[in-house]
């Protein structure tokens, strides 16, 4: 065999070897990035982050849309799957944003928009967006928030908040909090009392006081949209001044 045969044909195996360790190289690259890229998934008590894509005035509109348009929308906003209930409405919605707004933020707009019709969005875990009647929202184990008042968003955002009383009785401050409430059955309160299984005047449960601090009267646990729980917080910091 000549040499300049023998060069070609070491020439091509050579370049046939490239080819074979580049595609394991991008097949790995592709590989690992399919295992830790993981997509991140947003609720409406994120906070705003650097580099979130933002949805120009306008873009975001609706003109009595069906609930599976709004439903599709939230699902790519927010990258979590969306199990609907059986039982929601046959409603029609209309929005048109007239402000440039970040990801949470059209989540939180959409919150308002579904609840003005009587639905409910409950965020469960990282993954899904549970999407329930209003009227229903009370049965489900929706996210318990801990962020303070001030930062709790201004919209129909459904979450649970649960607050420690010092100074007086949960259940003497249900009066005051009730016209805040929206949702059925949204305040519970839990006094700290003395003795076996007795409850309270107003039949609430009446929990030993060693389940809580020295100083705490008890708890008031508030199931509703954001917005109202903001106000009520707002009331239960005044009663607790007084």
């Amino acid at each position: 065999m000549k040499a300049s045969s023998k060069l070609l044909i070491l020439a091509a195996l050579l370049c046939g070897a490239g080819f074979l360790i580049w595609n394991l190289r991008v097949f790995k690259d592709q590989h690992s990035t399919s295992l830790t890229a993981a997509p991140r998934t947003l609720s409406s008590f994120d906070l705003p982050a650097p580099g979130d894509k933002i949805t120009p005035a306008g873009m975001l509109k609706f003109e009595q849309a069906e609930l599976a348009q709004v439903l599709n929308i939230y699902a790519e906003i927010s990258s979590r799957s969306i199990i609907r209930s059986g039982t929601l409405p046959e409603v029609k919605f209309t929005f048109s944003n007239q402000t440039p707004m970040s990801p949470v933020e059209v989540l939180r707009a959409l919150d308002t928009v579904l609840a003005a019709q009587g639905i409910v969005t409950v965020p469960l875990g990282t993954q899904f967006i549970k999407v329930v009647a209003a009227k229903e929202a009370h049965l489900e184990a929706g996210p318990v928030i801990e962020l303070p008042p001030d930062q709790l968003p201004d919209s129909s955002s459904f979450l649970i908040y649960v607050v420690k009383m010092k100074n007086i009785a949960p259940s003497r401050a249900i009066a005051a909090l009730q016209p805040f409430a929206r949702l059925p059955n949204s305040i519970m309160a839990i006094d700290a009392g003395r003795g076996g299984p007795p409850t309270s005047k107003a039949n609430l449960p009446v929990l030993p006081p060693s389940l809580f601090g020295v100083k705490d009267k008890g708890i008031i646990i508030l199931r509703d949209y954001s917005s109202n729980v903001r106000q009520m917080l707002q009331v239960l910091k005044k009663l607790e001044a007084e």
